[in-house]
């Protein structure tokens, strides 16, 4: 499972998830989750036209960007032969993530992520979502810088 954000290091982490996956022979699953209004908001947001600042059409603004990144994500796959399903979620990042990647029905033997996202500037060593989900999932995580 690769988490998208449409950062640098989430592209870095699904290109690392297609090279192994094309030695292993495994499904990516790209999943994009769009963050609700309790999430606190990265510093970025603030430059950001979809800023969730501006909450009239937030949820749908977010929902397009999601399917953007996670479309541009399986085009990717496609061309190196990977299988690749998506799957958009709602909620608080790192919750969802370790939700999602702990179904048993998902499947999910690994989480491949970057290292920071479009996250807060101040943390500078990992990403308050990479961190949180180092931190609290049962499944083996590969950070990607």
């Amino acid at each position: 499972m690769v988490p998208l954000d449409g950062s640098k290091f989430s592209i870095r982490a699904l290109n690392y998830a297609i090279n192994l996956s094309k030695f292993t022979n495994s499904k990516i699953i790209g999943i994009f989750v769009v963050p609700s209004d309790d999430t606190p908001s990265p510093i970025d947001d603030l430059l950001n036209p979809l800023s969730s600042i501006s909450t009239q059409g937030y949820k749908t603004k977010m929902t397009k960007y999601g399917q953007t990144i996670l479309e541009n994500a399986e085009k990717r796959c496609q061309q190196n032969k990977i299988s690749f399903a998506k799957k958009t979620l709602f909620g608080n990042p790192e919750n969802e993530i370790i939700k999602y990647a702990e179904d048993k029905k998902a499947g999910i033997e690994l989480i491949i992520m970057g290292s920071h996202g479009h996250g807060h500037a101040e943390e500078i060593l990992l990403g308050s979502v990479s961190y949180k989900v180092v931190h609290k999932s049962k499944k083996p995580v590969m950070i990607i810088k």
